[in-house]
């Protein structure tokens, strides 16, 4: 029997007996696991340390079978020294996919061109499309852990090195397919043994024509014809690149749970950061629980621990996300 082929039967085993009737959120997270969605990214599921299964036997166990863990929350994504040399992105440290993706073409009112993710979606995805292994980094933390291979290639072997060689049984990609004991969906899927922590809906894959368009240019002239809103904020890092914000406090900066259209060249665009925050985003003031799916807009209803479902609920009711940018 294979080293995968056991941990993924002792998963079942263990998590058969465990996950009955959890209640579980509109968006899909449980309240009763572990991350409790709030205060920082330590606290949410992109903190990849953790297992999200309830305090039990074996859980945390269970979970370092399917990827490394490497103790240390943001180095999933990023790292201090060595970061990669392939993509935009602050000190980043996940291997990304260079291959193109198949963009978005269906009917749409934004007459603009789609082009292939920029450096803002690239990172989301490097996860997200379920091809790059969820613990693939270039840099491992502590000395002597660092492939510059690994910026656009996965490599099992360089992974296995990690903790002295006691490293996971596989380094699994997040999906999407059901029933391979290579893919968190194994398990994290609806009619699979921990389908109370699903998440299949999250693993996007690299066929993006049932999504969002990402990598669309918006209107930069706007008029009675043009049915979108104009974002009132041109910010330019200290790096020079820009975005084009929609600063709702006028405070001449993009905050967390602004929307913002990212210009690498071809003038602003939607990206996945446009609407999302991996870090999270407060759902109101000190204390609440961060906006579901880590959006940047959640129509300003409050999140709270005493009733999580809350915000889950109606974070987009009437649209305000969608609305920021569409003016319909």
């Amino acid at each position: 029997m294979s080293q995968a082929r056991s941990w993924a039967i002792r998963f079942i085993g263990v998590v058969g007996a465990i996950i009955v009737s959890l209640p579980v959120s509109a968006d899909g997270w449980s309240p009763i696991t572990r991350a409790p969605n709030t205060d920082s990214v330590a606290q949410t599921r992109h903190n990849l340390t953790m297992s999200y299964l309830p305090p039990i036997s074996g859980g945390g166990a269970i979970m370092d079978n399917a990827r490394n863990n490497y103790v240390e929350v943001c180095v999933y994504c990023h790292t201090p020294h060595g970061a990669s040399s392939q993509i935009s992105a602050p000190l980043w440290n996940r291997t990304i996919n260079t291959s193109a993706y198949q963009i978005y073409d269906k009917p749409r009112t934004l007459n603009r061109p789609i082009g292939q993710p920029g450096p803002n979606s690239l990172t989301c995805l490097s996860c997200h499309d379920g091809t790059i292994s969820i613990d693939s980094i270039i840099n491992m933390p502590g000395s002597g852990g660092y492939n510059r291979a690994q910026e656009t290639s996965v490599n099992p072997a360089f992974l296995d090195t990690w903790n002295s060689g006691n490293s996971a049984a596989v380094h699994a990609t997040m999906g999407p397919t059901p029933g391979n004991d290579q893919q968190c969906t194994f398990c994290h899927a609806n009619g699979q043994p921990a389908e109370n922590f699903a998440f299949e809906v999250f693993v996007i894959g690299t066929d993006l024509r049932d999504d969002h368009p990402i990598g669309i240019q918006f209107p930069t002239a706007f008029d009675a014809g043009v049915d979108y809103n104009e974002p009132n904020l041109l910010y330019t890092t200290t790096s020079g690149a820009s975005m084009r914000v929609f600063d709702f406090n006028g405070n001449g900066y993009p905050d967390k749970e602004e929307p913002r259209l990212y210009d690498t060249g071809d003038g602003p665009e939607v990206e996945c950061a446009s609407c999302h925050d991996p870090h999270g985003v407060p759902s109101g003031s000190a204390g609440t629980m961060f906006n579901p799916s880590f959006l940047r807009v959640n129509n300003g209803v409050q999140v709270t621990a005493a009733n999580p479902n809350n915000g889950q609920i109606v974070s987009n009711t009437g649209s305000a996300l969608c609305l920021t940018c569409h003016a319909k």
